[in-house]
């Protein structure tokens, strides 16, 4: 099956295959181990999207703050990762700051897709770009991960 996502306005086509690992990766697997625990599968007929930010020097004191319309998904500082579940579809994650970044994902339900946010260098101040990771990338950084929580709401 053909995905696309969109990095900044411009398209990239991929050819994902179930298993490859390349955006998406079954679930069958062994768990991956977070510094908050396992990282759980994805509820039955729903997408799991994981956001992660590995720690890093560059950008430290900087979040990335990942939404999808009006709402709020994800705030990541550096070292911190969320998992929401999607609706099978087209979603598109964004990041706002000194620039925008768009990522549009096209997701299936019972998979796990990953996204890295990386803080880059902006003319300012640092500038949060998402980008599709897969499955081996977010297990060799998940020992230093510790899981994002919301604040409650009011």
């Amino acid at each position: 099956m053909i995905k696309q996502a969109i990095f900044n306005g411009a398209v990239l086509s991929a050819l994902f295959v179930a298993g490859s690992g390349i955006a998406a990766a079954q679930d069958g697997g062994a768990a991956i181990v977070t510094k908050s625990g396992a990282l759980p599968a994805p509820q039955t007929g729903k997408a799991q999207v994981v956001f992660f930010r590995p720690g890093s020097m560059m950008g430290a004191a900087l979040g990335c703050t990942v939404h999808e319309g009006e709402a709020e998904v994800a705030r990541l500082g550096s070292g911190k990762y969320y998992a929401i579940a999607a609706e099978p579809g087209k979603h598109e994650y964004f990041t706002e700051g000194e620039a925008t970044d768009r990522l549009a994902l096209e997701v299936e339900g019972d998979e796990t897709y990953f996204v890295k946010c990386k803080i880059g260098m902006g003319v300012m101040s640092g500038r949060a770009n998402l980008s599709p990771a897969d499955r081996a990338t977010f297990a060799g950084k998940a020992k230093g991960l510790t899981m994002w929580t919301p604040r409650a709401s009011k």
